[in-house]
């Protein structure tokens, strides 16, 4: 059963005469109702990594403060 599975796979691959990535990348993405959400997701993504390189920044000016 599944080296049938695979046989079709295979065929139906093999009848495209583009990469998988290159057929994704044509074509336009609609916007969908997640779209607030996953910006929202993004901006707090960068947020973090400010808070924590601004942490870092703090700790190395500790370190450098203490002599190590």
């Amino acid at each position: 059963m599944k080296a049938l599975r695979l046989l079709i796979f295979l065929g139906l691959a093999a009848c495209t005469d583009r990469a998988p990535e290159e057929a994704v990348r044509e074509q336009p993405r609609d916007p969908s109702v997640f779209d607030p959400m996953i910006s929202t997701i993004d901006r707090a993504q960068g947020v973090e990594q400010t808070l924590q390189d601004s942490a870092a920044d703090r700790r190395r000016q500790i370190e450098e403060a203490e002599g190590r």
